[in-house]
């Protein structure tokens, strides 16, 4: 993406913003003494149109809309605070000492907060869940969740001496958007990823997991236990390939599968989160056949809604329109979503 592309698609989302928050009400509840903070950790020129700044943004149009005071505070010193109620968003950024296991250091943040007397949202017993794949395929095994055949190896070596049959997949234990997603199809593609050091460096823990028959998946945003917003990621082509649009997937947000709704909440209520969003397949792309759960996570990047005018839905995502403005429209669903999860935050903690 150029440069020029990349300023402009921030403009256009900080200007969205701009007009998406009631300003006068925001002076109103703004209070130097709010027991609710919006933890910012780092305030750079960089965070300002990032995915952070959104989802930060949207919490404060979410406290607005609830007409709850609040104040920011910025900076690496949130362990000084004891019994306040802490929204912060999550992102790769807390690791500033570079860990492999970049997810690990905000269970510590959290897990500290928590044992202060404060209340964080999210929970660490759902920030456990970011791109943690090792645990969240526990948990899905814990809650009996119907998901592919997965299994879990300490090594290479124990995966090796398996003998697991081709083809499969190979999962890295901390990434995202089909990053670290690997089809084993032969030794040969086996021996490539033995063969890399970074991969194995990286996961302490190797997961491999059966390769289902599908060329498309849904996806369903869940908050409080109802669904927020769902679509399809198509994969037109003939061969599997990860359905994400940055591999070229078309994207349909009009159909869903009514008969499984009931289906999808159970199963999300099972594992105890206030907000996800789930990966769901089914084997042959047949839809009378239990849904396949093949991943759960507390923070996404939902795609809006979209005019596409014979052009793949990443045309959009990674290039700058003043009139069809998939920024824009980020911010729009972004806020949208927020505001029911600062809503079932709040009324889970009965302020």
């Amino acid at each position: 993406m150029k440069s020029i592309t990349r300023i402009l698609k921030r403009l256009a989302r900080i200007f969205q913003i701009i007009v998406s928050i009631k300003w006068i009400r925001f002076w109103k509840l703004y209070h130097s003494k709010s027991e609710i903070l919006i933890w910012i950790p780092n305030l750079s020129l960089l965070y300002f149109g990032s995915d952070a700044f959104i989802w930060d943004m949207a919490t404060i149009a979410g406290l607005v809309a609830e007409n709850k005071e609040f104040r920011m505070v910025t900076g690496k010193k949130i362990g000084k605070y004891h019994d306040k109620k802490i929204f912060f968003s999550i992102n790769n950024r807390y690791n500033i000492y570079g860990f492999d296991d970049y997810t690990n250091i905000l269970l510590h943040i959290t897990r500290q907060l928590e044992i202060q007397g404060n209340e964080v949202f999210p929970k660490q017993c759902e920030t456990i869940f970011w791109e943690n794949k090792t645990y969240m395929h526990q948990r899905f095994y814990m809650a009996k969740v119907h998901e592919p055949r997965t299994r879990i190896f300490d090594s290479m070596k124990h995966l090796l001496h398996a003998k697991i049959k081709f083809p499969y997949l190979i999962k890295a234990e901390h990434s995202c958007s089909a990053e670290g997603l690997f089809k084993i199809a032969s030794y040969a593609d086996l021996a490539r990823l033995v063969a890399n050091p970074d991969f194995i460096r990286k996961n302490r823990h190797i997961i491999a997991q059966e390769l289902i028959n599908m060329r498309k998946d849904l996806r369903v945003i869940l908050v409080d236990g109802e669904i927020v917003l769902h679509y399809w990621r198509i994969n037109k082509d003939k061969e599997w390939k990860p359905t994400s649009t940055s591999y070229g997937s078309e994207v349909d947000f009009d159909s869903f599968p009514e008969h499984w709704r009931q289906h999808i909440i159970d199963t999300f209520r099972s594992l105890e989160l206030t907000t996800g969003a789930f990966d769901i397949t089914w084997q042959d792309d047949d839809l009378s056949t239990e849904p396949i759960y093949l991943e759960v996570s507390p923070f996404y990047q939902p795609n809006p809604k979209m005019e596409v005018r014979k052009k793949a839905y990443a045309f959009y995502k990674q290039h700058f329109s003043l009139f069809n403005s998939w920024d824009a429209k980020y911010v729009d669903v972004v806020f949208r979503i927020k505001q029911k999860q600062v809503k079932a935050y709040l009324s889970a903690s009965a302020l």
